[in-house]
């Protein structure tokens, strides 16, 4: 999948906003949003100005909804990243489903699908059939 440079912005952006929900900034989701970024070909020195200053950061859904689901997922595991999910990050995660445009069935089936594997990584195509699924 290709990314503009705006729409890489706002993917670390959200990553950011989610490792920020619960106002406790962890070392596992700095590397997870800095492993993120440097796929995404952002600068070292970018990505840790975005994590110190998430007050500047403005996010846009992307357009594609492949890239939503994608996305969305990457924002799944953020929130699981540390062991332990928060109601902030629940809450965020919901609010972003609806930005989106998923309901909340989709979300909680991923949720409970998530449990089913380690480290919460769905496999792709039951990652698109959860959708497919519930969009309709």
């Amino acid at each position: 999948m290709t990314y503009t440079i705006e729409e890489k912005r706002h993917i670390i952006s959200e990553l950011i906003l989610m490792a920020h929900a619960d106002n406790h900034l962890k070392k596992e989701e700095v590397s997870f949003i800095t492993s993120v970024g440097k796929r995404m070909d952002l600068s070292d020195e970018e990505i840790d100005y975005m994590i110190n200053h998430p007050e500047e950061l403005t996010t846009v859904p992307p357009k594609d909804y492949t890239k939503r689901i994608v996305h969305f997922h990457r924002m799944m595991l953020m929130m699981h990243i540390d062991g332990h999910v928060d109601q902030l990050e629940l809450q965020l995660l919901h609010e972003v489903a609806l930005q989106y445009g998923f309901r909340k069935t989709t979300v909680d089936a991923l949720l409970q699908t998530m449990l089913k594997y380690p480290h919460g990584e769905i496999p792709p195509s039951e990652l698109m059939q959860i959708h497919l699924r519930n969009s309709n």
